[in-house]
């Protein structure tokens, strides 16, 4: 019995050991990350959308104005979000997304750098953006969204549920 529990302790420390060690050579999770400033918005009203770049490399993201379910509060592009609604407790499998066209422009972040942006929801409900973003510091293509399209390399990064309500009457 002793035996026992010493081997079990021993692969518990072992799996703690193994789990918590520091990776190197893999990029951190969330190297970019969105935030929607606020708890809850309204529909119509103006919202700020944090865009950072946690990492040390430039990354690449398309500014358009296809904008569905989101569109800018400014006149300024905005990312090229996708937006998934929330039904009841299940996310939505549709994802209204922006397939940025000839329009678009590429945006580069740098290490450490903020980028705000200020955006409106047309419906209320419950929502989650999606962005698509790209490491261009590796590649020699330059920072062109033609270069997103082709898939290569391609991440994505998400907010936090966040609430829109119907504007007061």
């Amino acid at each position: 019995m002793r035996r026992l529990l010493l081997t079990t302790a021993s692969v518990c420390v072992l799996v703690l050991v193994v789990s918590t060690g520091v990776r190197t050579g893999v990029p951190p999770k969330d190297e970019l990350l969105i935030e929607v400033v606020g708890d809850q918005q309204v529909v119509g009203k103006p919202f700020a959308i944090r865009i950072k770049n946690n990492g040390d490399s430039r990354l690449t993201i398309c500014l358009t104005a296809c904008g569905r379910a989101i569109v800018s509060a400014d006149g300024h592009p905005l990312p090229a979000f996708a937006v998934q609604t929330r039904v009841r407790k299940k996310w939505s499998k549709e994802i209204l997304g922006c397939d940025p066209g000839s329009d678009a422009t590429a945006s580069i972040l740098h290490g450490g750098e903020v980028q705000e942006f200020q955006a409106k929801m047309l419906q209320p409900g419950r929502y989650r953006l999606y962005l698509s973003y790209k490491d261009v510091s590796v590649e020699a293509v330059g920072a062109h969204c033609e270069a997103m399209k082709d898939g290569k390399a391609v991440q994505e990064v998400v907010t936090d549920e966040f609430e829109v309500i119907a504007a007061p009457k």
